[in-house]
Order: C-alpha cells, then sequence, then structure tokens
C-alpha cells in the first residue's frame, strides 16, 4: 500500500519536475539574465517542504552548501583551489546520498511490501537528499542531450543499454543473488519512475558525468586514460553497494562498467542513465527484488 499525502505529491512531484526540466533549455528574461527551469522548481519544491514539515532549515543549508560548493567547482580554474572544491563537493554529494545530514525526513513510499516470495519485504523511502544533490550536481556537470541528433546518439547505443542487464542479471543468478520471478502489479510504474528520477539520474551524475568524466579528464594525456577512470568508477560504484554484501558489489561493479562503457561509447549520459534503468526495471519484473533471501 503507497503511503500517500499531499504533503508528499506536492514536495516530491515538484522535485520530481525539477529533475525532468534539467533536459529543459534555460529560460531568458532579458539582459542577459537566463534561468533555468530546474531551478525554480527546485526552490518550490524547497518551500513546499518547509511549509509541510519535510524539510527543516537545517536541510535548505545543507542543499545551499552543496550549490554553492558545485558551482565554484564548476567555475574554478585548475589548481589547489579546484581540487579542494571539487574533492569538498564531491563528499558532500556522497554524504547527502548516504543521508548524512539532518533535516531531511525522507518518508517512506511503502513499508515492508513483499514483492518476491523469496526475498525480505521492502521499504522505499522518497529521499529528498539525495535527489536534490543529483539535481545540482547534473545541472552543473552534465550536458544534457536536447536535439534530436543528440537523441539519436543515445539510441544508436541499445545494444549497450540492453546488452548490460543480459548479462549482469543471469550472471547474479549463477551466483546465487536473485532467481528468476517474473512479476507485474500496480506498483511496477511507480517503481520504474522513481527509480529514473531520483536513483539512476543521481547516480550516474555523480559516477559516470562527474567522477569518470573529471578522471577521463585528468588523465586525457594516456591512451588509456578514458578507461582507467570507467573502470575507478564502476568500482567506486560497486564500494558504494557493500553494504548488500560483496557479491552484490561485485555484481555492481560489473554492471558500473556497462554504464561507464555506454557513457564512454556515447559521450551521452543519457545512455548511461537508460542503461542503469534498464537493468534496474528488469531486475524488478523480472527477478527475485532486492534479492533471495538466506536459507
Amino acid at each position: 500500500m503507497l503511503h500517500l499525502s499531499v504533503a508528499l505529491v506536492t514536495t516530491y512531484g515538484l522535485l520530481a519536475l525539477a529533475v525532468c526540466a534539467l533536459w529543459l533549455a534555460p529560460l531568458k528574461l532579458g539582459s542577459g539574465v537566463d534561468v533555468p527551469p530546474w531551478l525554480c522548481l527546485l526552490v518550490l519544491a524547497c518551500a513546499s517542504g518547509v511549509a509541510t514539515g519535510l524539510l527543516s532549515l537545517q536541510a535548505l543549508v545543507a542543499i545551499a552548501v552543496l550549490g554553492a560548493l558545485a558551482y565554484a567547482a564548476k567555475r574554478s580554474q585548475s589548481g589547489p583551489l579546484h581540487v579542494f572544491l571539487m574533492v569538498a563537493m564531491g563528499c558532500m554529494m556522497l554524504a547527502m546520498s548516504l543521508h548524512r545530514f539532518p533535516g531531511f525526513v525522507n518518508p517512506p513510499l511503502v513499508t515492508d511490501m513483499v514483492i518476491s516470495a523469496a526475498a525480505k519485504p521492502v521499504t522505499h523511502r522518497l529521499n529528498f537528499d539525495k535527489a536534490a544533490a543529483g539535481l545540482i550536481l547534473f545541472a552543473l556537470f552534465c550536458v544534457p542531450a536536447r536535439t534530436r541528433e543528440q537523441w539519436r546518439e543515445v539510441g544508436r547505443h541499445y545494444w549497450i543499454i540492453l546488452g548490460t542487464p543480459l548479462l549482469v542479471l543471469p550472471l547474479g543468478v549463477l551466483v546465487g543473488h536473485v532467481d528468476v520471478d517474473l512479476k507485474l502489479f500496480a506498483y511496477t510504474p511507480v517503481f520504474i519512475a522513481l527509480n529514473l528520477l531520483f536513483t539512476c539520474v543521481t547516480e550516474e551524475a555523480f559516477f559516470r558525468g562527474f567522477i569518470q568524466e573529471q578522471l577521463a579528464r585528468a588523465m586525457q594525456r594516456w591512451k588509456a586514460g578514458p578507461g582507467i577512470a570507467m573502470c575507478v568508477a564502476a568500482l567506486l560504484f560497486g564500494l558504494a553497494h557493500a553494504g548488500g554484501g560483496w557479491p552484490f558489489a561485485g555484481l555492481a561493479s560489473l554492471a558500473g562498467l556497462g554504464y561507464g562503457y555506454a557513457y564512454l561509447r556515447s559521450k551521452r549520459i543519457e545512455t548511461a542513465i537508460l542503461t542503469h534503468l534498464a537493468l534496474n526495471g528488469i531486475h524488478f519484473i523480472a527477478f527475485t527484488y532486492p534479492r533471495l533471501s538466506p536459507a
């Protein structure tokens, strides 16, 4: 059963619209002033969160500090200050994604929901901190596809988008992490939409659009630099999932290689996002979710 309220739908609905607005061109207000639609919607989402008790002043400060660090890091040139700002921003982004800052309520959307009979019940929360952090990082460090040709470039790499889950998920069956479990119920489209906007966009903006891209630029003088950057980002992605056990971390690292390769080949963050979504969506619909319970 979904735990819905007017406060939750309004606040997180505005946040979801802010993520979607990343692909809209800035609004031109004249006199050289451009206002990004995502920023307007993020401000409205924050205002709604404060008004409804889902966010506190501490949460607003954390979002503002991350935004200031990201903006300063983007504007800074190479040198010690640039490195410091990039590291500080990356650490704060990670801390917000891991819910280390107070002031965010992050209410449950579903509680103790049995999705697969062979798995433990799951609780899914709406994480404002992680989604807002990913939104800011994407806006400042990723280049969205806004032309037909750019989206065609994403589509040309369909074989990576589909091939990654077809490699990772059967391997998950072989190592006993999941099993085949076909299912489709009312929560499925909700899961897919929220996973896309609040998980895939955030994680790909951080691991591919930020970490992999910045490492690749730092090692651009080496022929193997982009490949090394892809592998490092994939390993870090796996480590971020180590809480689910080392088999899960290994599968996540392999998946991260697929997401990273999608980004490396297409030069488009959307390819990595769609590859990530394809794996998560197929996992949810066709395999044990989240994973097999220990015997």
